[in-house]
């Protein structure tokens, strides 16, 4: 079962992705590494569900209550 895991990192690491390996904005709560598969390579977070909406919802919130 790990097998896969194993071969797909040994080929990200071989191969000509690693430059768009990133980690994720949310160093403090999540810090996870991921993919950019984006056109611009200008992602932030491991997931726009998660770590992405927790950051905007918290910057929303700063600006409210300014």
């Amino acid at each position: 079962m790990i097998w896969p895991v194993i071969h797909d990192a040994a080929n990200l690491l071989t191969g000509n992705s690693l430059n768009r390996v990133g980690q994720c904005a949310n160093v403090r709560d999540c810090g996870w590494l991921f993919l950019d598969t984006s056109r611009s390579g200008k992602r932030r977070w491991c997931s726009m569900e998660t770590c992405g909406n927790r950051a905007k919802a918290k910057r929303h919130y700063q600006r409210a209550n300014e």
